[in-house]
């Protein structure tokens, strides 16, 4: 990338509000100030932390990111979803490199306060050290478990969650301040969501906005979904399953991936894969007793050929161990290419229209593909909802006061963590 830091930033901000990711003038204001070089030091050259992209800054034994410094453009939507103003008091779960924290430590002023917890020791102390260095060492920067919050410094007017959680803590909702705001990237049957909730009468919250993202999941006492399972040879593909204490067996599931596949047509055309998105979301709520399957890869034989899509998104029958297993997942029903030009804002790509596909893998994956093709049909005739048409309510399971969850109503969809209901609700599109 041409010229300095300077530059750079400023060229980023101006794409990124351009995208409509930026709307509001004291977020534009932050990204404009706050120099993101300084908490990526290990970029070369500088300018290339201003790449609208995320960057991977930690990773586990296995070479699984473990902490990454998240996307602007989906900071951006994050912070425009809190809404946060002068003098209030912030907390954020998982500090990563310190950015994030200094763009609230911006929006919020001297009058305001940042609180952000970090569960990595040598992570929470670069953060410091980052800080520092671009004139935010006013934040507060813990070393603990966000599962926990940090209740010395409660109540907050705004949470943020930058890491992917699959329930809401009780501790958040006990720390957030009455007419409180959280965003979070939440795991919905294994896709996560990005959305924030406010509070709505008594306990329960009500979603304002949402839309799909990828987040490294969150570690600690709250982590929530199963692990990611190695399939196949390695390097090579790693599966992670929505079904909770029902592990999935890895030979089984590499036979049936590495096996034989049936395409089936839709006959649904979409304007992208951000649209292939939409309708893999609605689709997978709308079969819930499938398990849902995220199968990630690096170099392994079946990257760019029979996955050609990774992540991949799948729904899978169950039980994850039976010889019997069918798999099955949308993409385009004809390879696209990458070109010069077309790689968009926070991960989305512009193929332009296509056909949509469902591919089955495994021995019931013909009979699951023609099903989930069907859906995909249903899904058209519906309006094509999205996730920014969803609504989300949160009712508390446990805690002091829990109020009374009430009963779904029909073509709702309901999520039942340890600790919230969830309840989903498309509006009917007009």
């Amino acid at each position: 990338m041409a010229g300095g830091p300077d530059e750079a930033r400023t060229r980023l901000v101006d794409e990124l509000r351009a995208s409509g990711r930026l709307t509001s003038a004291p977020v534009e204001a932050a990204f404009r100030a706050v120099p993101r070089h300084v908490f990526l030091p290990e970029l070369d050259p500088v300018s290339q932390a201003y790449q609208d992209e995320a960057f991977v800054i930690k990773t586990d034994e296995g070479g699984l990111p473990v902490s990454s410094s998240s996307q602007p453009a989906i900071m951006a939507i994050m912070l425009e979803q809190l809404g946060m103003s002068a003098g209030q008091r912030v907390l954020e779960i998982g500090t990563g490199t310190g950015y994030n924290a200094a763009l609230m430590s911006r929006l919020v002023g001297p009058g305001g306060s940042v609180v952000t917890v970090d569960i990595d020791p040598d992570l929470a102390d670069r953060a410091r050290a980052h800080l520092t260095a671009a004139g935010y060492p006013d934040v507060t920067v813990i070393c603990g478990d966000g599962g926990f919050g940090a209740p010395e410094f409660a109540p907050y007017d705004r949470i943020i969650v930058t890491a992917g959680a699959s329930d809401l803590a009780p501790e958040w909702l006990a720390q957030l301040a009455p007419g409180g705001r959280i965003a979070l990237p939440l795991s919905l049957r294994g896709i996560q969501l990005c959305i924030a909730l406010e509070r709505s009468g008594g306990l329960c919250l009500r979603s304002l906005a949402s839309c799909r993202c990828g987040f490294i999941r969150m570690a600690g006492c709250y982590v929530g979904a199963e692990p990611y399972m190695p399939v196949g040879p390695q390097p090579g593909l790693h599966v992670q399953t929505d079904q909770i204490g029902q592990p999935a067996d890895a030979d089984v599931l590499w036979a049936a991936l590495s096996g034989p596949v049936t395409d089936v047509l839709t006959g649904v055309r979409v304007a992208g894969l951000a649209e292939l998105g939409e309708a893999d979301l609605w689709v997978t709520f709308m079969e819930p007793r499938l398990a849902r399957l995220t199968i990630i890869g690096g170099t392994g034989p079946l990257r760019g050929s029979v996955l050609p899509l990774l992540p991949f998104g799948a729904l899978a029958t169950a039980p994850l161990a039976a010889a019997g297993l069918g798999v099955a997942g949308l993409l385009p029903a004809a390879p696209l290419e990458l070109s010069a030009g077309q790689h968009g804002q926070h991960g989305e790509h512009r193929f332009g229209e296509f056909e949509l596909a469902v591919r089955g893998f495994g021995p019931w994956g013909a009979l699951l593909a023609e099903r989930l093709a069907g859906r995909v049909a249903a899904w058209r005739s519906s309006g094509r909802p999205r996730a920014a048409d969803l609504v989300v309510t949160a009712y508390p399971r446990t805690g002091a006061d829990v109020p009374q969850v009430p009963e779904s109503e029909p073509g709702d969809v309901v999520v039942d963590r340890p600790h919230t209901r969830l309840v989903l609700t498309w509006p009917p599109i007009p």
